[in-house]
């Protein structure tokens, strides 16, 4: 299998879910960092870093002066203390999401994946389709595999990714109760979405799902929960949407904490009872994953 994981394309081609996908698809325990949206300003959403495992954050981005601005000093900070930690912890997978012009001030954190794509790691990293000359190097690393989004579906890199994958894999669905069902991965990625985009209506369209079916699954976490998770925002100039209150953002974030430990429990148990046997193979094969 390839070591070296590269995943490139334009906003929106779905580069950090299939990145996401591939991580937890390979069925070991993980480390690196996520970069998910924490807000919006009038220009766009707000971006931080988010430490793996652990939870970690810190913004990389913030609204200063009229335009999105980065934040050096977390790239500095918490990024590169991660990457170190990925460098030399235990996990044999790290996951690096995304990598683009924010960066490029920021030699500490350039020096660590520099380091990691150096490695015996397996790395899967989210580079920006942007003419840098660190991200033009590293789109051309020897023995690296290149996924460009920009030029097959994210279902043609999954099917690509699935011809050096291992066969056998593990896969949970994680669901909060309270009388009923009242949070899972569908709600979340409908926050998430509403975080990035600031409207219910296009974070129900990226996932294929009605808004009429979206607004209802809402409405019953709210009810589940006793407090809404979304408000809508008056319209003007740039219209009118609906952003996450401080509650729902917290829930959010709660679950997103809880997931990834479990996750990284089930991948360390994984590895421990199914590392070395497969269908088709007795323990004590060596899997060369």
């Amino acid at each position: 299998m390839h070591t070296k994981i590269l995943i490139t394309g334009r906003p929106g081609t779905g580069k950090s879910t299939l990145a996401l996908w591939l991580v937890k698809r390979l069925g070991r325990p993980w480390a690196g960092y996520r970069t998910l949206c924490a807000g919006r300003c009038e220009a766009g959403p707000l971006f931080s870093l988010y430490a793996c495992p652990g939870g970690e954050s810190a913004p990389i981005s913030r609204w200063e002066e009229g335009a999105i601005r980065p934040v050096p000093e977390s790239f500095e900070g918490l990024g590169a203390a991660c990457l170190k930690k990925a460098l030399e912890g235990p996990a044999p997978v790290v996951l690096l999401d995304e990598i683009g012009r924010f960066e490029k001030d920021c030699p500490a954190f350039l020096g660590r994946v520099e380091e990691l794509l150096g490695s015996e790691k397996i790395v899967v990293a989210v580079l920006k389709q942007e003419p840098l000359p660190y991200l033009d190097r590293w789109r051309a690393l020897p023995g690296a595999l290149v996924l460009d989004l920009d030029r097959i579906s994210p279902l043609q890199a999954r099917e690509v990714l699935e011809q050096e994958l291992p066969p056998l894999h593990w896969g949970l669905t994680l669901r909060l109760y309270g009388q009923e069902k009242s949070f899972g991965p569908g709600p979340l990625r409908l926050l998430e979405g509403v975080e990035r985009t600031g409207s219910l209506h296009r974070a129900a369209a990226e996932m294929g799902m009605a808004y009429s079916k979206a607004w209802k699954l809402l409405q019953k976490v709210e009810a589940e929960w006793g407090f809404p998770v979304l408000e809508s925002r008056p319209g003007g100039a740039g219209g009118g949407g609906s952003a996450l209150t401080a509650q729902g953002r917290e829930l959010a974030g709660r679950y997103r904490r809880m997931l990834e430990a479990v996750e990284a429990a089930a991948c360390q148990a994984f590895e421990e009872a199914f590392g070395d046997f497969g269908p088709g193979e007795g323990p004590g094969i060596d899997r060369n994953l």
